[in-house]
């Protein structure tokens, strides 16, 4: 899976950027017939809120045409990530299923009408 990993310097951490590869493998061996081009993005911010936080953001263009993007934010880095990972296999494995649900009820709805036309 090729993955671009961009942001500020915690993009140049060596620790977090492999981190971020090894979420990424996880996420390519969890979806094998998938075919996904990944960006990943890391960076430091403060919100008045909650005070310093690390936000990663995941944009992923999988190879059927469609789109998952997942932002989160949290204390540290690690969690960051492990986070917006988490959340796009979900994601995925949604839009897969919405897919193949609507995949399965074209062929009904074909029946249907060369019923209609009998």
């Amino acid at each position: 899976m090729p993955i671009k990993i961009g942001g500020d310097t915690l993009a140049l951490d060596a620790d977090i950027r492999r981190q971020i590869e090894s979420e990424a493998k996880k996420f390519a061996d969890r979806f094998p017939d998938e075919r996904v081009d990944a960006h990943v993005t890391i960076k430091e911010e403060f919100d008045p809120l909650h005070g310093h936080r690390v936000r990663c953001e995941l944009s992923a263009k999988l190879c059927s045409g469609r789109q998952v993007l997942v932002r989160d934010a949290r204390k540290n880095a690690a969690e960051a990530i492990e986070e917006v990972f988490v959340s796009a296999r979900r994601s995925v494995r949604r839009l897969r299923r919405q897919h193949s649900v609507a995949l399965s009820s074209v062929p009904s709805k074909v029946t249907q009408l060369a019923q209609a036309g009998h």
